[in-house]
């Protein structure tokens, strides 16, 4: 359980990617070898598409792979570089609560459905709410291992 629940961004964007490129090519299969096509094939691969995108982007903020500015950090001396940080993880946790709160208002109001396969906008726009709620978790998670790291930088000097 732990596995799944420490790698769930992943093990999700990966089974989305992969639902999308199997119905690629199988639509691009039937296509040219039988002359038809699955209605509701390009819907489902835009849908599984857009949630491994913003799955992925939370993953990649969990092992904080996203490019980052740190020239300004570098000038700061060691015992501040911590405090720093977590400043601007508290200003990164408000703007990812900001947006998780927006996303959820923006999924509520979705009451339209896809043209072909009837599926709610909901399912398509929840990941936007699971997206900037995973990346609040994570970012609580770098304040709590920036604030432990400070605590034993202080008592380390002590």
């Amino acid at each position: 359980m732990g596995f799944l629940f420490k790698n769930i961004e992943e093990i999700l964007a990966s089974i989305s990617i992969s639902i999308t490129i199997l119905i690629v090519i199988l639509n691009v299969f039937l296509r040219y070898g039988f002359g038809f096509v699955v209605p509701w094939s390009e819907e489902l691969a835009v849908i599984c598409f857009i949630w491994s995108v913003y799955l992925g982007i939370s993953s990649c903020y969990k092992h904080k792979l996203h490019m980052g500015v740190d020239v300004i950090v570098t000038f700061f001396p060691e015992k501040a570089k911590i405090p720093f940080q977590m400043v601007i993880s508290c200003f990164l946790l408000t703007i990812n609560l900001l947006l998780a709160y927006l996303s959820y208002d923006y999924m509520m109001l979705s009451n339209k459905v896809t043209p072909v396969m009837g599926m709610s906008y909901l399912t398509i726009n929840g990941v936007l709410f699971l997206c900037f709620s995973l990346m609040s978790f994570h970012t609580i998670n770098f304040i709590l291992r920036d604030f432990k790291q400070l605590n034993r930088q202080q008592s380390d000097t002590v």
